[in-house]
């Protein structure tokens, strides 16, 4: 998957910051979308860089603090600095069109202020854990859930949340690989989607990791069950 591409950005290499802000604005992409649908800076930062795993690009950045208000991020000391500086403004420009107010250093700093409120996640009326816990995985699929993050989201100690789905039959490792998969097999068969986007948006590491998480699930190659005659995603054990 090609970085620019991923992002809708077709403005040249060298696009003043004023240009990649306008075309990531109104890009279109499922990629974009993706990125930016939770006005979240740290949750968005972890997909960007994410994505550059995934686009396996020569400057990529790495998180090296967060704050309430701001985030750090540093590159290898070889690292050109003017490649740097694009990824830090494709990263501005990213947090702005999820509706944030920001502002970059060159020193790869970024604080944020006014962070639109959160939207509701609806869980469901349903008595079972593992229920509520696919619905708010379904809320965001590309986000890399940890299962700290989650049990605060659901309102529950991590070792309360593992103790109910050990109890439902499940565990949070199994509920996340086989809502990952149900999740890419709508879209393998729903949407002419690229194999490499389906993987990002649904929150695999990189295409690797796509296929052997879904190998696991289907007993298939994200390629080859798109081709096949429907057929049922195996229960979780």
């Amino acid at each position: 998957m090609d970085f620019r591409a991923a992002l809708g950005l077709n403005v040249a290499s060298d696009a003043t910051p004023d240009d990649i802000r306008g075309a990531l604005a109104i890009s279109k992409t499922i990629v974009v979308r993706t990125i930016t649908s939770i006005p979240d800076p740290s949750v968005i930062c972890g997909k960007f860089l994410r994505l550059q795993r995934y686009c396996a690009i020569t400057t990529r950045m790495h998180l090296e603090g967060l704050d309430d208000n701001k985030l750090h991020l540093r590159a290898e000391p070889s690292a050109n600095r003017q490649d740097i500086e694009a990824q830090l403004i494709v990263l501005h420009a990213l947090m702005e069109r999820a509706g944030l107010e920001v502002r970059t250093s060159r020193e790869g700093e970024i604080r944020w202020q006014d962070v639109p409120a959160l939207p509701a996640i609806d869980t469901g009326e349903s008595e079972r854990l593992s229920d509520h816990l696919h619905r708010l995985i379904a809320s965001d699929p590309a986000r890399a859930w940890r299962l700290e993050d989650t049990a605060a989201a659901l309102g529950l100690s991590t070792r309360s949340l593992q103790r109910y789905l050990l109890a439902e039959g499940g565990s949070f490792s199994a509920t996340l690989r086989h809502m990952r998969t149900d999740l890419a097999s709508q879209m393998l068969r729903r949407s002419t989607t690229s194999l490499a986007e389906i993987g990002f948006c649904c929150g695999y590491a990189d295409q690797a990791h796509f296929q052997r998480e879904f190998r696991k699930v289907t007993g298939q190659t994200p390629r080859h069950y798109r081709t096949q005659p429907k057929a049922k995603i195996k229960t979780a054990p």
